[in-house]
């Protein structure tokens, strides 16, 4: 479900269908994501999958790719 839910919603903010093709593309340094981006991931996680984030819990690095995303929330929701 998390999955599912970060693809379609990197697809809307992104606005391309790359990031299902790829969940390895690079998000920053692509400019498929910035920071106006990220900040309406956060309140599309916190929203759809009811998972809070602190702009300050993650760093570029840790978020670059989708699937770095996935990783992370699918680790913080087994805690």
């Amino acid at each position: 479900m998390i999955r599912e839910k970060i693809l379609e919603t990197l697809t809307e903010l992104c606005g391309t269908d790359e990031i299902k093709k790829n969940p390895d593309v690079q998000l920053f340094s692509t400019g498929l994501l910035d920071s106006f981006g990220i900040i309406q991931l956060f309140v599309a996680i916190q929203e759809e999958l009811e998972i809070e984030i602190a702009p300050t819990e993650v760093t570029r690095e840790e978020w670059a790719t989708p699937n770095q995303i996935i990783q992370y929330l699918e680790e913080r929701t087994k805690e």
